[in-house]
């Protein structure tokens, strides 16, 4: 990784015991079990790895941000608007990229990054902090469910893009080429569309590269956030990379996803724990003071399952997010146009239910939930 790690390559070389650890930590089969020793070997390859000399002017979009300055702008490349805001640290460290707004109606991220720019100054923090305060500008004034108006489709879906593609692609093209490749960590804020009730969490991909994987699960549990979702399922091809957090993955930088807050809301909760998070992860890359904020009592699951309705009508949830769940226990129903039952479904797992469908509209085929299943013992 660019800034991160060029330091530690030099206390690899030096330090024996740290090179054991890390030969150790390569042998390792039991990646995410908790209290895993390899976590120790990956806390301090971050902290390690971090420099007290000046950063180095930062050029992003074609504006140069120097040492100890912060820049907020519009950043433009033939019809595509960004609002960008970097800050220069006053010493070297990592580039942290924080993005919201890849959906256009999951407001939560979008207010907290606001507030986190609008807090920090270049003095009191190292390394470079890239702000991209909203990814999908036309999906946000349409007022579009994650979509975006001009060509109906999901950002979160298009990369890594096309630059001669419709206008998602290229989107999805220039985060890729212009902000994912002149960064070392990437956190993809989310929430809840409009039709979601959700219990907050973060995903912590893994692509089957042993230290990277590790470093994104330390990345995810420093985020304090209590559920954490392992997940492997988007393709390990950069070429085919699908979603943002998993471009980062693909070109070997933690790309994390967050889901704080739901149903289109912006209440002082959701933003202020998106705030905290994204702060508790400036903490954990050595860019702000503190201690790091692990959650006390943290849930992680190894899988989430999607019921679906065979039927189409009108959905009603029997359970909330929070909520325990056995197999084969009736989560909802389903009716007809007229009122009549036509559907009882029930839960595919033993798990925790962590996103509900609160809109009554179903159609055959569709989710109606997400059932999160824990990691064995």
């Amino acid at each position: 990784m660019q800034r991160c790690f060029k330091i530690l390559f030099i206390d690899l070389v030096e330090t024996f015991w740290l090179t054991n650890a890390l030969y150790f930590y390569e042998l390792s089969a039991m990646l995410f079990k908790k209290n895993h020793i390899t976590s120790v070997v990956v806390s301090l390859c971050c902290a390690l790895s971090l420099s007290v000399h000046a950063n180095e002017p930062y050029e992003l979009m074609g504006v140069t941000t120097n040492t100890g300055e912060k820049t907020s702008y519009l950043a433009q490349e033939k019809n595509i608007t960004l609002p960008v805001t970097v800050i220069n640290g006053k010493s070297d460290g990592p580039v942290l990229l924080l993005t919201a707004g890849i959906h256009g109606d999951e407001f939560p991220s979008m207010y907290a990054l606001q507030r986190l720019q609008q807090s920090i100054e270049p003095e009191e923090m190292s390394g470079v902090l890239v702000v991209l305060h909203l990814a999908n500008l036309d999906g946000f004034h349409g007022r579009r469910q994650a979509l975006n108006p001009k060509d109906e489709k999901n950002l979160n879906r298009e990369f890594p893009g096309d630059a001669n593609g419709t206008p998602t692609e290229q989107i999805a093209e220039l985060l890729t080429r212009e902000f994912i490749s002149k960064i070392d960590f990437l956190v993809d804020m989310h929430s809840g569309s409009t039709n979601q009730t959700l219990l907050n969490h973060v995903y912590s991909p893994f692509v089957g590269n042993t230290e990277l994987d590790e470093l994104t699960f330390e990345f995810a549990k420093a985020t304090g956030m209590q559920h954490i979702v392992l997940y492997g399922e988007r393709p390990r091809d950069p070429n085919n990379s699908i979603s943002y957090p998993n471009t980062a993955m693909t070109r070997g930088k933690p790309g994390l996803t967050t889901e704080i807050g739901h149903l289109a809301q912006s209440n002082e909760a959701f933003v202020t724990e998106a705030l905290q998070v994204a702060k508790n992860t400036m903490v954990f890359l050595k860019m702000l003071p503190g201690t790091i904020a692990e959650h006390p009592k943290p849930v992680i699951y190894e899988t989430i399952k999607y019921p679906v309705s065979t039927t189409t009508g009108f959905f009603q949830a029997s359970k909330a997010i929070g909520d325990k769940v056995e197999k084969g226990q009736n989560i909802g129903t389903v009716i007809d146009y007229f009122g009549n039952l036509i559907e009882t479904i029930t839960a595919p797992v033993d798990g925790t239910v962590m996103m509900v469908n609160q809109t009554p509209a179903i159609k055959s085929g569709q989710s109606v939930m997400a059932i999160g299943v824990e990691v064995s013992e």
